[in-house]
């Protein structure tokens, strides 16, 4: 199920023809099953719409939906969905854009999906707090020691 919505989902009905199709694998050795792409979408645009309007009443609730002037960011596999970002502009009545990892040196090709932009951004945030600390404290620090071994362990799984 997943792999299928990844592959042709759409949060968006209107985006999807009447007529488009998605063939769906069975298990079993079964012959996969051909359905309505626009059926897939009318499963999946009420579950988005939910997600916004549950990040929307908890944005409002910490007192910051007069501060998003700027528009919000979408980040994580899920902003790659089909139709995401239009039923966000929709919901939330602000610019919305995907958010991609940007300044991640040789990493680029690995990293630049939407998927990554939230490990990533960590993986910076950390990394200048580390620089920071380090600056701070000479060197020395539990901070700077802990955002050392995580920048670390980034470099080593790529």
């Amino acid at each position: 199920a997943e792999k299928t919505k990844r592959r042709s989902g759409c949060a968006l009905t209107s985006l999807v023809d009447e007529d488009e199709t998605v063939e769906i694998a069975s298990v079993g050795g079964r012959e996969p099953r051909v359905m309505s792409r626009r059926i897939l979408s009318e499963v999946l645009q009420p579950r988005a719409e939910e997600i916004f309007h549950a990040l929307w009443d908890e944005i409002r609730r910490a007192g910051y939906e007069r501060s998003l002037h700027s528009g919000l960011v979408l980040c994580g596999g899920g902003a790659l969905l089909e139709g995401m970002a239009e039923i966000a502009e929709q919901i939330f009545d602000l610019p919305i854009r995907r958010g991609c990892p940007v300044d991640v040196g040789g990493l680029s090709d690995h990293v630049s999906s939407p998927s990554f932009a939230t490990g990533v951004g960590l993986v910076k945030y950390a990394h200048r707090n580390q620089r920071r600390e380090q600056r701070r404290l000479g060197g020395v620090g539990t901070l700077s020691s802990l955002a050392g071994r995580f920048s670390g362990l980034f470099k080593d799984f790529f």
